[in-house]
């Protein structure tokens, strides 16, 4: 639909010959008046419109909109609907709109043609792309032993590109041909391969990995449980002292709850929490200050603030120890180590047998050298650094393809060897674009890219390959292109977290920070249908901070709590890690400059619940931070391969380095490596690292 404010005013006469001159006089007089008004006025025509596909009907999710030459644009949601609002002078009858999105051919159509098409009908429709099909699908469902359907699990036609994932449901559907094989994996499970025979439905159970599982319950059984303590204001206490109903930990908070009241309200027995008169707060508003007062002060209640009662009786808050009067909406949640709730007459009686809840930081106990500074305590360990690790470029073997393009002596002479290579088969591969694209980078970009985006038609179905795809195009800084792939990987992975953080993140790249910024709040809201984002929350979190940081005047943001919009957040240095198949298995190692290791390792051996929680959710990222560190100097980087890759789905590592993240003097640099290629410990990188002054 199309909505011209203010225009057709005229039909309006046709109306007035019915009527009493008194009548006419008085309309007419006031129909002159608004013409009078609006004659230097501009009109605002907004555009609500569908997306479909032409053949199905369908709707097409991501098709990116614009007005040629113009800062006009818009995406299609999940539903394939768009709004476009513009001023009505700003565009003429002649001028182009565009409608864009891998798998369906571009669309151009002039405003004129436009308006006319949209005042009849709200829906466009766009062609699919030719491509060669097998034609034949077969559908079927995955499950475990326990006959419990497994989501996200991989099913591939064996020695192809052709993949996908299982839904919610363990459902699968994907194109295949009698005689083909099925291969179905899963973490912690074992493959199966299952010969094509019919195209009839199938269900396929996958079984355990019990060397596996050994494996991990032997590593498990090293695992040393965090300590925690609580301050009572009269003493440092176990936390395990208390009673496991009324204690929380920051594992149970998640940073994708902003208010205090929400983290408390229905998780603790007995435990009431009501809002105090007149209060209007909306979940996302302004915070008030926070204020401190003495021991003696009485309970208040002012209008607006939160009431935490026990039985009826009002609770006592401490804080690290000290008695707070203020809001507790104002009180950081990410800062909370622990939070115990005292009810019994035995454990109140230091507190005048009232009901009191204490809430302890995660800095509260931290250990401080003699400059007061928190001692690191993944450094405290004898971990100094002795190691001599080579270098990333100087491990690289040369492949064949490689060593025959670097005998050219010319550009046309490359060229000629590249589309000799091309013909053949045996190099229609992930790798061989990667590199030779590389290669080709000192001869010319645009071929360079060109020959880039050839991943996307061997494989345009595949998301682990479009993946290495999207990561290299951002290293080329190549945003609007990068944002076609991670689209189509949404259209493909819809049930998978790390789709939505990854179409945020390049929506902020290419300036789409409205689009950005009411992604970022839909996740850490956890409001999108079959998809828990708690595991990413904090890079998340991190990520929409830096983008009202930077470009608030870009967006609406009026509806986000006075903590996120801070004007003092940054960080010194950010790392972020993401890498394209979620049961990659690796081992990061980071020195400080005074030879201080620390390891972080992502593999099912390490760590089985979170590469379980990957896989299910659909994520696979992680976030290192050095901020107001004490010693400047380099920081390394180490990483190591732990896993073999599959043939047609190697493993790639994307990394992204953000020096004074936040700031208007932001730099980045993104750059990918090829992970499983590195079998040995390397050093990808090295940072010069300066404490902000």
């Amino acid at each position: 639909m199309v909505i011209f404010f203010c225009k057709f005013i005229g039909v309006y006469f046709l109306m007035l010959y019915c009527l009493k001159p008194t009548i006419m006089r008085t309309i007419l007089t006031i129909i002159s008046l608004f013409f009078a008004t609006s004659a230097f006025s501009q009109y605002t025509i907004t555009i609500d419109a569908f997306v479909l596909d032409e053949h199905t009907k369908q709707p097409i999710p991501y098709v990116n909109i614009q007005c040629v030459g113009k800062d006009i644009k818009t995406i299609t949601n999940a539903s394939g609907k768009f709004t476009l609002t513009f001023d009505e002078d700003f565009v003429s009858d002649t001028d182009t709109f565009q409608f864009i999105t891998i798998g369906y051919d571009s669309l151009s159509v002039e405003m004129s043609k436009l308006s006319k098409y949209l005042m009849v009908s709200n829906k466009i429709y766009l062609t699919a792309t030719k491509k060669e099909t097998l034609g034949n699908t077969i559908n079927g469902t995955v499950f475990s032993g326990k006959n419990m359907t497994i989501q996200n699990a991989a099913v591939r036609i064996k020695n192809t590109f052709i993949e996908v994932q299982t839904t919610v449901d363990g459902h699968f559907e994907i194109p295949t041909k009698i005689g083909d094989t099925l291969v179905v994996d899963y973490i912690g499970m074992h493959e199966k391969e299952i010969i094509v025979s019919s195209l009839n439905s199938v269900n396929i159970k996958l079984k355990p990995n019990a060397e596996l599982l050994k494996a991990v319950l032997i590593k498990g059984n090293k695992t040393k449980k965090k300590k925690r303590y609580v301050d009572t204001g009269f003493g440092k206490v176990d936390f395990n002292a208390f009673s496991l109903g009324s204690m929380l930990t920051s594992d149970d908070i998640g940073s994708h709850r902003v208010y205090l009241t929400d983290v408390l309200r229905g998780r603790i027995a007995g435990l009431n929490v009501a809002m105090g008169e007149g209060n209007v707060r909306s979940r996302f508003n302004s915070w008030a200050r926070t204020s401190f007062k003495s021991a003696t002060s009485k309970i208040r209640t002012q209008p607006g603030q939160p009431i935490l009662s026990i039985r009826g009786q009002e609770a006592l808050i401490f804080y690290d120890g000290f008695p707070y009067y203020g809001n507790i909406n104002e009180i950081d949640v990410n800062t909370i180590d622990t939070i115990v709730v005292l009810k019994s007459l035995a454990t109140t009686v230091l507190y005048g047998s009232q009901p009191t809840i204490l809430i302890t930081s995660k800095n509260r106990f931290l250990e401080k050298d003699e400059n007061g500074q928190a001692i690191d305590a993944a450094l405290v360990t004898d971990n100094l650094y002795t190691e001599s690790v080579p270098l990333l470029s100087g491990t690289t073997q040369k492949s064949n393809y490689i060593s025959a393009l670097q005998n050219a002596k010319t550009y046309q002479e490359a060229l000629k060897i590249y589309k000799a290579q091309s013909q053949n088969e045996k190099f229609q591969t992930v790798s061989y674009y990667v590199d030779v694209s590389e290669y080709f980078m000192k001869w010319n970009r645009e071929k360079s890219i060109e020959i880039l985006l050839n991943i996307e038609k061997i494989a345009g179905s595949n998301p682990k390959v479009l993946k290495v795809l999207a990561y290299k195009l951002e290293e080329l800084k190549q945003f609007e292109q990068a944002k076609l792939i991670y689209q189509r990987i949404a259209t493909l992975l819809p049930n998978a977290a790390q789709s939505y953080r990854d179409l945020a993140l390049i929506y902020k790249n290419t300036g789409d920070y409205q689009q950005s910024l009411d992604l970022y709040k839909k996740m850490l809201a956890n409001s999108i249908e079959n998809i828990d984002f708690k595991s990413l929350e904090k890079p998340l979190l991190s990520e929409m901070q830096q983008l009202l940081r930077r470009y608030r005047s870009e967006v609406a943001y009026k509806d986000l709590p006075s903590n996120v919009l801070t004007t003092t957040f940054k960080y010194d240095v950010r790392i972020v890690f993401e890498w394209n198949t979620a049961d990659a298995e690796f081992e990061l190692q980071f020195v400080n400059p005074n030879s201080k290791f620390y390891t972080w390792e992502h593999s099912i051996i390490a760590n089985k619940n979170r590469m379980l929680n990957e896989v299910k959710n659909g994520c696979h990222m992680e976030e290192f931070i050095i901020d107001e560190a004490m010693d400047s100097g380099e920081w390394i980087i180490n990483v190591k391969n732990l896993k073999a890759a599959k043939a047609f789905s190697p493993t790639y590592l994307k990394y992204t380095i953000y020096k004074n993240y936040g700031m208007q003097n932001e730099e980045r640099t993104v750059k990918v490596i090829q992970l499983n290629k590195q079998q040995e410990k390397v050093t990808i990188d090295k940072i010069k690292y300066q404490p902000a002054q």
